[in-house]
C-alpha cells in the first residue's frame, strides 16, 4: 500500500504520517516512510533523536549519490538511466518505531546551477519507491500543491488531504483533491 499525505502547511501532515507509518510498523508491516517536505520534520515524529535527525543528508543534497548515479563525465551532459533501488538500503534510517525513514529534500535551484541530475534521481527514486517496492510507502508531501503538478502522488494507492478549520486550508485541499482526480489517484480521502 503507497499511503501520500497532503495539505496546506500547518495542518498537521507529518504528525498524520508518522502515526501511520508507526501503525503500519506495530502491525508487522514492512514500512517505509518518506520525508518529502523541503521543511522535514518526519525523523522527529518517527522518535529519532534531534542530533541523529540533524545528521540526515537528504537524497536532494547527496551530491556524491547524485554524482555516482548520473555522472557521465563531460560537463552538462548526464546519464537518463541508472539504478536507485540501492539508496533505501544505503541511506534510509531505522527509526525506535521499526519504520525507515527516507528523507528526499527539496531542489534548491536559486544560484545551485544544473539541478537536473538531483531532479533525474529523486524522479526515478520516487518511481521505483511507489510502483515496484513491496512494503507499505507513506510520504509526507511537502505543502500545497506543487507536487501534484509534478505527479509527485500520481503512483500511491491513497491520498489523504489533511486540512485544518482554515478557509485557506480548505481551498487547498480542495485544489489538491481537484488535481489528484485528475491525476488518476483512486482513493482520495479528507483528515
Amino acid at each position: 500500500m503507497k499511503i501520500a499525505v497532503a495539505g496546506k502547511g500547518g495542518v498537521g501532515k507529518t504528525v498524520v504520517a508518522g502515526v501511520l507509518a508507526s501503525f503500519f510498523a506495530e502491525k508487522s508491516f514492512k514500512v517505509l516512510a518518506i520525508d518529502a517536505d523541503p521543511s522535514p520534520n518526519l525523523a522527529l515524529t518517527l522518535g529519532i533523536p534531534l542530533d541523529k535527525a540533524n545528521k540526515i543528508v537528504p537524497i536532494s543534497e547527496n551530491t556524491g549519490l547524485i554524482e555516482q548515479k548520473t555522472s557521465t563525465g563531460m560537463g552538462g551532459v548526464y546519464r537518463l538511466t541508472f539504478t536507485v533501488k540501492d539508496i533505501v538500503e544505503d541511506f534510509s534510517v531505522k527509526s525506535p518505531y521499526h519504520v525507515n525513514l527516507l528523507v528526499m529534500g527539496t531542489i534548491r535551484s536559486a544560484g545551485a546551477g544544473c539541478t537536473c541530475p538531483a531532479n533525474a534521481v529523486i524522479r526515478a527514486l520516487l518511481q521505483h519507491l511507489l510502483v515496484e517496492r513491496d512494503e507499505v510507502v507513506v510520504i509526507d508531501m511537502e505543502a500545497g500543491v506543487e507536487h501534484m503538478g509534478r505527479g509527485t502522488a500520481k503512483h500511491v494507492d491513497v491520498l489523504l488531504t489533511v486540512t485544518g478549520p482554515s478557509l485557506k486550508s480548505i481551498e487547498t485541499v480542495r485544489k489538491i483533491h481537484s488535481l489528484a482526480v485528475e491525476a488518476g489517484v483512486p482513493k482520495i480521502f479528507l483528515v
